[in-house]
């Protein structure tokens, strides 16, 4: 589905992700990015101003200097909320008991946490956000990978994250993308690749957690060819025809819908 049609407390949700994830966005890049007016994204900021989340500029709009570091408003502001929590949800009832898991910075992979809180498991995280919730979790034995912060995300990367994993390896890794096509699975910023390609290397399973609306797309960075990838989760808004597509590209590809 083209952003350009998507609804408009849809689209403003996007907005506010685009600008948290940033810092900073332009008129002229949202307009770009989402194919509507100058004019319309000047009404979607002022809308999303007035909820509290993002302070408009001349140019354009900056996100809120505590909202952008806070996971409530990373919550709040994510879309399709329901079907990450259904993918989170499967996602968990796929980990056994006794697993060493890699779980992957992001909003649904936030979310698998929360069902991880009583299991007898070893995950490692290079989320401060994940971090912060499974250091609750009593019979979690956590790892945080560690390396450079990146601040939009509150996630550690770069090549000292990487280097850290050198001497581990995992029974499965949960990724989070921003798409998922016939070319692979990509995201849209370079500076989470190097991780996610390590995390990746570590984990026996590699398992994608991507909502319909990241069904068919390519983004910016490709992560891994398609055929590096054992299992998609995915909710129950997805196109079968493009879930076809991905199965042809790759039939050995396991794809549950949550």
């Amino acid at each position: 589905m083209s952003v350009s049609y998507v609804l408009i407390d849809e689209r403003r949700h996007l907005i506010a992700e685009a600008v948290l994830e940033r810092g900073a966005a332009t008129v002229v890049d949202l307009s770009h990015q989402f194919g509507v007016s100058h004019v319309t994204i000047r009404s979607d900021l002022e809308a999303l101003e007035q909820q509290g989340m993002l302070r408009r500029n001349r140019g354009g709009a900056v996100a809120n200097p505590i909202d952008r570091y806070t996971p409530a408003f990373q919550e709040r502001s994510s879309v399709n909320r329901e079907a990450k929590q259904a993918i989170a949800k499967t996602a968990a009832h796929r980990i056994q008991d006794g697993d060493w898991i890699l779980l992957d910075a992001g909003s649904t992979t936030l979310y698998v946490a929360d069902h991880l809180m009583q299991r007898q498991i070893t995950i490692a995280v290079n989320s401060i956000y994940s971090a912060n919730k499974l250091v609750e979790a009593p019979n979690v034995d956590l790892i945080q990978i560690g390396g450079l912060l990146y601040r939009p995300s509150l996630c550690y990367v770069g090549k000292l994250a990487a280097c850290h994993l050198d001497d581990y390896h995992f029974d499965r890794v949960l990724l989070g993308v921003n798409g998922i096509s016939a070319n692979g699975v990509s995201v849209n910023n370079c500076t989470e690749v190097g991780i996610k390609q390590k995390m990746i290397e570590c984990a026996n399973e590699i398992i994608v957690l991507a909502d319909a609306s990241k069904l068919g797309v390519t983004s910016l960075t490709r992560i891994a060819p398609l055929d590096r990838i054992d299992l998609l989760i995915t909710d129950h808004a997805a196109e079968p025809e493009q879930l076809a597509q991905l199965q042809e590209a790759r039939p050995e590809m396991e794809v549950i819908v949550a």
